[in-house]
C-alpha cells in the first residue's frame, strides 16, 4: 500500500510544514492560505503576515511539483516627524524589508536543509523575492517569493 502522505496528499503536508516554519519565526504573526484578496488586510493584529498561495502542479513522471507564492508582509507605518534623512525617510520600509528578507531567507534555507529533503521533497528551483513597496490599501511592504517543491508521487503510471 502506498505512503498516503505521499503524491496528492503531500499538499496537506507541504501547507502544515511551510505553516509551522513560519510561525517559529519571530517576524511572522500568522500564516493564511488562498488567494491575497481573500484575506482583510485591514486587521491590523494580522500583521506581520505571511500568506500561502498555491499556483500550479506539474505532473512529473514520479513526482508532483508545487509552484507555491508565499507573501511576507507587514504595514508600513509613517512617522510625523521630518526625515533623518533622505535614504531611509520617515516610515519603517526598510525595518520591515529586513525583517520580511529574514523569514523568507531562513524558510528557503530550513527547505533546503530539513528532514522535509530527506522524506523525498526537494526545492527545485532557486527561489526569487520580489520587493513589495507600499502596495494595497493600507501600504504593505515585504516580499513575494515563488518557491517550487518536489514530492514523489504514489500513483504509479502502470
Amino acid at each position: 500500500m502506498a505512503d498516503n502522505l505521499r503524491g496528492v496528499e503531500a499538499v496537506y503536508r507541504i501547507i502544515d510544514a511551510l505553516k509551522t516554519e513560519l510561525l517559529s519565526n519571530d517576524f511572522c504573526n500568522k500564516v493564511t492560505l488562498g488567494t491575497l484578496t481573500e484575506i482583510d488586510l485591514a486587521k491590523m493584529t494580522i500583521f506581520p503576515l505571511s500568506h500561502i498561495t498555491l499556483d500550479t502542479v506539474t505532473h512529473n513522471e514520479n513526482t508532483l511539483s508545487f509552484s507555491i507564492t508565499i507573501y511576507n508582509l507587514d504595514i508600513v507605518e509613517i512617522s510625523k516627524d521630518l526625515p533623518a534623512d533622505d535614504i531611509y525617510g520617515n516610515d519603517n520600509l526598510v525595518y520591515i524589508w529586513t525583517n520580511q528578507l529574514y523569514v523568507i531567507n531562513r524558510l528557503v534555507s530550513r527547505i533546503k536543509q530539513s528532514t522535509i529533503y530527506n522524506d523525498g521533497w526537494e526545492l527545485e528551483n532557486i527561489p526569487i523575492s520580489d520587493f513589495i513597496n507600499k502596495e494595497m490599501e493600507n501600504m504593505l511592504a515585504g516580499f513575494q517569493t515563488t518557491i517550487v517543491i518536489t514530492v514523489p508521487n504514489d500513483i504509479s503510471k502502470c
